[in-house]
């Protein structure tokens, strides 16, 4: 017996190997003069279309056949546009992919536009690539803020600036209101994050909640070198390295139920600037857009050039988006529909 299995290892492994080869000259032959097209759900020259365009720059690298990729912008409906056109008008071969927003994907589940009937596709039969980074939001004040920890903001208010209530500002401080009893009082009316910087300077707010930690690091770099201002508490399923000693949100709830609220409305920070293709295409093809995506986005030149923009990359697999994304959708009914009502800003 055991000289059987001497032999069937070894000839496992030789049809694996030939598999792959396989696949690979396969995917080769598939993508050799191809022209591929990325469509990127936001307008030119904002964040989406920034990372979208460095891994175009870099991704045909990495694709067996070297395609050549074009970059066409369809800004519209947080991306819903973009993403209903991939999903019911792409070809299902692997030519078109979607660079879109990553709250996009929960749009059937959350409403978070409050306009989910113009979805018209289903997340979990797309054909996900990865996810470019990680969003992680953090609550922050000025240094002479009267609030100098969350606890102090659950003890007594703090003004927050927000530029509208749909708005991630304004979402990220009502869940922090609701989950753990701070009591963030929003100010709205600022047009940009430019403007209630500002206003945080000027004393006008103690600070804002839901603002991406990158935004401050790569704008308002002297905040943090000088200790400008205080973090207070960060939002992901973990913490971001630049931050260890800072607390995350779902760390300090006490309720079972409550952190699952709060994992499900935060969930897509964790798939910052996804990346898909519709839904049908060959599992071959699939895997060969995913293995390249990450080699991409791993290799020295990528990170070179993200480096140099700015650009904060923190891959994700996926596999594990589509993972993270089943399981949301597999999230009991009282906690969608309160975090439904907790995104529409129902305080009832």
């Amino acid at each position: 017996m055991k000289q059987t299995h001497a032999r069937i290892a070894p000839l496992a492994c030789s049809l694996l190997a030939g598999c792959l080869i396989a696949g690979t000259v396969h995917a080769e032959d598939f993508y050799r003069g191809k022209q591929l097209k990325l469509i990127v759900g936001s307008d030119a020259g904002g964040g989406y279309d920034a990372y979208a365009r460095l891994l175009a720059r870099h991704w045909p690298n990495f694709i067996p056949g070297q395609p050549t990729i074009v970059v066409q912008n369809m800004p519209g409906a947080s991306s819903m546009r973009a993403l209903n056109e991939v999903a019911n008008n792409a070809p299902k071969d692997g030519t078109v992919v979607a660079a879109v927003q990553n709250n996009i994907a929960f749009e059937p589940l959350l409403n978070i536009s409050g306009s989910n009937e113009n979805a018209r596709f289903d997340p979990l039969v797309l054909s996900w690539i990865g996810a470019a980074t990680k969003d992680t939001m953090i609550a922050l004040v000025w240094h002479a803020s009267r609030i100098k920890t969350i606890e102090d903001a659950i003890k007594g208010p703090a003004n927050v600036g927000t530029s509208g209530p749909a708005t991630s500002t304004s979402i990220t401080a009502r869940m922090f209101n609701s989950s753990i009893g701070t009591k963030f009082n929003l100010i709205q009316g600022y047009k940009s994050q430019t403007e209630m910087n500002l206003a945080i300077e000027r004393g006008e707010v103690d600070g804002v909640v839901g603002v991406q930690y990158v935004t401050i690091a790569t704008g308002r770099p002297d905040w943090l070198a000088e200790k400008k201002i205080r973090l207070l508490a960060q939002v992901g399923q973990e913490k971001h390295p630049a931050m260890p000693d800072v607390p995350l949100l779902r760390d300090l709830i006490k309720s079972t139920e409550t952190r699952q609220e709060v994992d499900l409305a935060f969930a897509s920070t964790s798939m910052g600037r996804p990346m898909l293709a519709p839904g049908g295409l060959p599992a071959e093809r699939i895997k060969t857009l995913r293995d390249a995506f990450m080699a991409a986005y791993q290799s020295p030149a990528l990170r070179a050039d993200a480096d140099k923009l700015k650009l904060e990359v923190i891959p994700m697999r996926g596999e594990d988006v589509h993972k993270l994304l089943a399981e949301c959708y597999a999230s009991p009914k009282t906690v969608v529909e309160r975090v439904k009502a907790a995104l529409a800003g129902d305080k009832s």
